[in-house]
């Protein structure tokens, strides 16, 4: 089978929605005016991003003096990281904004070496697309940046995306290095139960921990495979051995999973039992024969030939892959669509839990180096060409996928729907991306805005996942997570890697028996002496909370 450039670009991205509500404000200063139509200087930062996405009005660019032409240059990690001999999507673009724009397009680690040079000889790429906040923090401290909160007043497509806690992501001693970009993958990862062997059992979808516990015992004792052998098993957790893997989803069942705040004091699972409670009932799955027998050992990708083949009864998975993987392994059969269900989140039995696991981390910033923004027209110009290319702008769809229908309109479609989603239609055979090696390096334009998150697959009965797979992803998507804490937290590396190490071989031992549950308060005591502690102390400093007592 071909695979296509098109698809690869797509593919090398694959591996939230939710209710709006208070705003917070901020004054911003601008630069000085180049059209009479200014921009509000006060900002509107939402709790979340918009239910329905939608385009912002054209005049909301009346502040750019088009008439002017300007040329600019974008720094960002591609997937080809080559040159484009023929770049299309640039040639539209310049035509559309009256730009003239150059690509710099290379891997990570090039990309943080050479413009860390680039800006230290006052040759910095005009925008910069950057995922390390690291980096970025240390170029702003050198002076070498835009204060985000200058030029967003004129990015209102830009600012539904811009959350209040993005931009306390973003921020360092008041001032937001650069402008967060919402993440090319969706939050689409959850549990996903055997709904067919739940039916066999005359069960109904597990809300607890004991209901669940009751469904993986029967998935070991009832032979729902009807093979006649003792081969199904509740879960593994292809991690290799490094960690429990996907079965780390069960520790939402106990309270929030990493480091979190409750009435303004820190607190982590190692300090409110929830980590013990999590490994009772690991030890209680392992002690009653119901994981796989290689459950901690295996990896990823042997794991499957369990879940495909009818061993397992719950995996932490994406919706569609999983459900394309399933139809696949079985001969493209339609009975598999049947098999796997979202579970909503589980709750503890004294009613802790019901959410899932926390994500929702920017993907990284947008900078702005400070050279560029000499020229108050330019800045604005770099806003406005930016602002253009988010979701769902009139130039996104431009750079989608190597190229949209404002590029190749005979050859790819976009259809639109009501719920803020889209579809791209197009046939990847017949994609000049994939044919013409010169325009090659264009297909990294994407990464400049591309996103996952509202993008659907077409419908149709020669995919019939694809329609499912959908409907599960934004399922997923739908529920409750906890609050993401860890993205305002930078701690001490090396004390972080070697807690972790104690971590891993200390849970483990606690699984298997090797260390008894009695000795519990020892081993957070010795947790803490391990650099638990030291990560408290920081970890309240950062967040700005009370230490737990």
């Amino acid at each position: 089978m071909k695979v296509s450039l098109a698809m690869i670009l797509l593919l090398s991205l694959l591996l939230s929605a939710c209710s709006e509500g208070q705003n917070e404000t901020a004054d911003t200063s601008t630069g000085s005016s180049v059209n009479d139509t200014e921009p509000t200087k006060e900002l509107t930062f939402p709790d979340a991003f918009p239910e329905v996405p939608k385009a912002v009005d054209p005049g909301s660019y009346d502040y750019d003096d088009m008439s002017k032409h300007y040329d600019i240059e974008v720094a960002l990690v591609g997937n080809t990281n080559t040159p484009a001999a023929e770049d299309p999507i640039a040639d539209y673009l310049n035509k559309q904004l009256n730009i003239s724009l150059k690509l710099t397009n290379m891997a990570s680690g090039d990309l943080v070496n050479k413009i860390t040079v680039r800006f230290a000889s006052a040759q910095a790429p005009d925008l910069t697309y950057i995922g390390d906040k690291d980096v970025a923090f240390s170029l702003y401290k050198q002076g070498q940046l835009v204060d985000a909160l200058d030029v967003l007043p004129y990015m209102p497509q830009m600012m539904n995306y811009v959350t209040k806690d993005y931009k306390n992501w973003s921020t360092l001693d008041g001032h937001m290095v650069g402008i967060p970009r919402y993440s090319t993958f969706p939050p689409n990862w959850g549990l996903f139960i055997r709904q067919d062997w739940l039916k066999q059992f005359g069960m109904s979808m597990p809300t607890t921990e004991d209901e669940l516990f009751a469904y993986a015992k029967a998935v070991v004792d009832k032979d729902p495979n009807k093979n006649n052998k003792a081969d199904t098993y509740f879960m593994g957790t292809g991690a290799n051995g490094q960690g429990f893997g996907m079965m780390d989803a069960l520790r939402a069942m106990y309270g929030h999973t990493s480091w979190n705040v409750v009435d303004g004091t820190l607190n982590h699972p190692m300090l409110d039992g929830s980590t013990r409670r999590y490994l009772e009932f690991v030890k209680k799955l392992n002690d009653n024969k119901l994981l796989s027998p290689d459950w901690y050992t295996i990896g990823w990708e042997q794991f499957k030939s369990y879940t495909l083949n009818d061993q397992i009864g719950m995996v932490n998975y994406p919706g569609y892959n999983l459900l394309s993987e399933q139809y696949t392994a079985k001969k493209n059969d339609k009975a598999t669509l049947d098999y796997w269900a979202p579970i909503q989140p589980l709750k503890s039995n004294d009613g802790k839990g019901g959410m899932n696991l926390p994500t929702g981390s920017p993907e990284g910033l947008y900078l702005i180096s400070k050279e560029a923004a000499k020229d108050p027209g330019k800045l604005k110009r770099i806003a406005h060409f930016l602002d253009s290319v988010i979701y769902p702008n009139v130039n996104y769809w431009a750079l989608v996928q190597g190229g949209g229908p404002e590029i190749y309109p005979d050859l790819v479609k976009v259809e639109k729907h009501e719920n803020g989603t889209y579809t791209i239609i197009k046939d990847p055979e017949n994609t000049p991306i994939d044919n013409k090696p010169e325009l090659k390096g264009a297909g990294d334009w994407q990464n400049l805005a591309y996103s996952l998150i509202w993008e659907v697959h077409q419908h149709s009965d020669l995919i019939p996942y694809n329609e499912l797979g959908d409907k599960y992803t934004l399922d997923v998507m739908a529920m409750p997570r906890y609050k993401n804490y860890d993205m305002f937290l930078t701690l001490d590396g090396p004390t972080t890697n070697r807690l972790g190490e104690f971590i891993k071989k200390n849970e483990i031992a606690f699984v298997l028996g090797k260390r008894s549950f009695d000795e519990w308060d020892k081993y957070v005591d010795e947790w803490k002496r391990s650099g638990g502690d030291a990560l408290v102390k920081q970890a309240a400093e950062q967040l700005k909370v009370s230490l737990p007592k």
